[in-house]
């Protein structure tokens, strides 16, 4: 028998979906997909603007208790500037990374999950998303 399979959605654990919503939507440019009535209170899920995976946010009472394991990484061609802008929307700075030949930062969104910003890994890719 055969099948297919495929990375649907990334999932950001959050307490607040319509907060998430707003966060998450502009720090990646996302819109929101719709999603069955029925769900809405646990679920909203984010089409991104260049890529078939979604962003799925999960409403949860459970408190961020350690690193996360997986987490998103985001591409600049300004550091600093994406930093401040994040920080804009409600992210948090954690911790400045200059290691093995790289300069990011691990930022904390609302909800304290973590996710880094990260110099320019992709240009060409870079290069076909709008200005900020």
């Amino acid at each position: 028998m055969t099948h297919r399979s495929r990375l649907c959605h990334f999932v950001i654990d959050c307490d607040d979906l319509d907060r998430a919503v707003q966060f998450w939507s502009a720090a990646l440019s996302a819109t929101e997909d719709q999603i069955g009535e029925g769900s809405r209170h646990v679920y909203r899920r984010l089409r991104l603007p260049d890529s078939e995976v979604r962003v799925l946010l999960q409403r949860t009472v459970d408190s961020k208790a350690a690193k996360e394991r997986m987490h998103l990484d985001l591409e600049t061609d300004d550091v600093g500037a994406e930093v401040r802008r994040l920080e804009a929307l409600g992210a948090t700075r954690w911790d400045h990374q200059q290691e093995r030949g790289y300069d990011f930062w691990v930022m904390r969104d609302p909800w304290g999950n973590e996710f880094c910003v990260l110099q320019t890994t992709f240009p060409d890719l870079l290069a076909r998303r709008p200005t900020w």
